[in-house]
């Protein structure tokens, strides 16, 4: 005899019983595993390392290039593993660790510094392609465990997740402040990534042994590679509101490109103190913090398409700040403006897949935006490192702030409307 199946009322009061123990396990693995991020950030501290080793600008846009263009485009792997997956937990801590051994080979190349950077580049950009791979991958998993995990107010949970993201990186950003300034090039950045590898196998660990997922009865669907297009075409036609928040979302990788350069504009300020870097990435991490729980709130009353017209704002903003180069500690705003751009982003996006989709689509809605994100940002990159190399950085900065000014005239507009033909 087959079991009978699970009532949706059992499997509501399930997930509730769980509520809690999931939220606080979640909680545990953003701490640890945002300290890891800070440490391998690639807006404030891969740019800085690969700055150590050479002043070329077209490194630079290698980082966004390679972490946008093949992040985005491995959403797609994810999708055949998670929605044909039972527990998309471990389908999520299998891929971690793939992104864990991205770390490791990260960490590694600091070996082979030497007079010359040659090889230790080399390592690094392959080090940074896995990591790039498996954190593409990893993050619809994570959207599709959030979705088995946490079944109610989504948009409070990713702002405290990021929230308490943000204070851990603050805490890292301090430990990465002394680091710098007490170690010498490149034993401090050895000891950065160290202490990273070794905080993202805790968040990994944590959400192996915290998370209780429920699964309902639906029998997992069995997507092949060549399925995910068609799905996602349909879904764009059939979901006005995901199609204009992706319309968006594409615009913005326009101005994205721009990311890392804020850091290495910022600390060659006149006047820029010791261990600049390091206090950059703490108040970086702390409006971080207060960006989260606000856009939390706004993301649960008002939607994704709201939290993306605040990161849009805040974007502009910073980006006009960063054009005009007027003190090193003006560029203070400039980068809390700027971490609250980057935290709207990356939460509108989570929000809008998880609460647009059906519980056993979030991948194939991460995938089909990321898809439609990869091309634009590597082509953006290698723009922005030419106009960088043939003008100035002001001529990158000003074409970001008037992309993100643009994304929050749509946000009004393609919001507006969908609110409408909802009434």
């Amino acid at each position: 005899m087959q079991p009978q199946a699970a009532a949706p009322q059992d499997i509501l009061r399930r997930k509730e019983a769980y509520y809690r123990g999931n939220f606080l396990s979640l909680m545990l693995e953003a701490f640890f595993f945002s300290f890891a991020l800070t440490m391998f950030s690639t807006e404030n501290v891969l740019p800085v390392y690969v700055a150590s080793l050479s002043d070329r600008a077209i490194l630079l846009a290698m980082i966004s290039a390679l972490y946008y263009g093949i992040s985005y485009s491995a959403t797609v792997l994810s999708c055949v593993i998670g929605v044909g997956a039972k527990s998309p937990k471990w389908a999520s801590v299998g891929i971690c660790f793939l992104q864990r051994i991205g770390f490791l080979l990260i960490f590694l190349s600091t070996y082979l510094v030497a007079e010359e950077p040659g090889p230790a580049l080399v390592m690094f950009f392959v080090s940074l392609a896995l990591y790039s791979a498996s954190a593409g991958m990893s993050n619809p998993l994570f959207a599709q465990m959030v979705g088995t995990s946490i079944h109610r107010n989504v948009g409070t949970f990713y702002g405290a997740y990021n929230m308490m993201g943000a204070v851990s990186g603050v805490l890292a950003s301090l430990v990465l402040t002394q680091c710098l300034i007490r170690l010498a090039f490149p034993v401090s950045f050895r000891l950065v990534f160290l202490l990273g590898l070794l905080s993202a196998l805790i968040a990994t660990g944590v959400v192996s042994a915290g998370v209780r997922e429920v699964i309902d009865d639906r029998v997992p669907e069995r997507l092949r590679l060549r399925d995910v297009f068609p799905i996602g075409l349909q879904i764009l036609r059939e979901d006005r509101r995901f199609c204009s928040f992706v319309t968006i979302k594409v615009l913005v990788g326009a101005a994205e490109f721009a990311i890392p350069y804020y850091i290495i504009t910022a600390s060659s300020l006149p006047g820029a103190p010791e261990g600049f870097v390091g206090r950059m990435a703490t108040v970086y991490l702390l409006a971080k913090v207060a960006g989260s729980l606000i856009l939390g709130r706004v993301a649960d009353r008002y939607g994704p398409m709201a939290v993306m017209g605040c990161a849009c704002l805040c974007g502009a903003a910073a980006a006009v700040l960063a054009a005009l180069r007027v003190s090193w500690q003006l560029s203070f705003v400039m980068y809390a403006l700027l971490a609250v751009a980057v935290v709207g982003v990356v939460m509108s996006n989570s929000v809008a897949c998880v609460t647009y989709s059906q519980n056993g689509r979030t991948p194939i809605y991460m995938a089909t935006a990321g898809l439609l994100c990869a091309p634009l940002y590597v082509a953006s990159s290698f723009i922005g490192a030419a106009l960088a190399s043939r003008f100035s950085l002001t001529a990158l900065f000003l074409l970001a702030a008037g992309v993100y000014a643009l994304g929050v005239v749509l946000t009004f507009r393609l919001g507006r409307g969908n609110e409408t033909e909802r009434g």
